[in-house]
């Protein structure tokens, strides 16, 4: 595997767990903050930040997978046609 495509996973894996969380943050203060609901409000919007980014992080790392199955089997027939 190519470092490269193994640093693109890692990033984008990242990226897709953080971005849900730093919104669920950030709906939970507007709703605390600006609505006058209750702190309950903030902790629930981080858990389904927290929960919505595990199962993003999750599927994108299932189709990276199989991606990176396509890509080994496309270079073993190409292998094979070569000889």
């Amino acid at each position: 595997m190519n470092s490269m495509y193994a640093l693109n996973i890692v990033i984008q894996s990242f990226w897709s767990l953080l971005v849900p969380i730093g919104i669920g943050v950030l709906l939970g203060w507007l709703c605390t903050e600006k609505l006058g609901l209750g702190n309950y409000m903030f902790v629930i919007f981080i858990l389904l930040g927290v929960a919505v980014g595990i199962v993003s992080m999750v599927k994108f790392l299932f189709s990276a997978l199989a991606g990176l199955e396509r890509l080994e089997n496309e270079q073993k027939q190409n292998m094979k046609n070569k000889k």
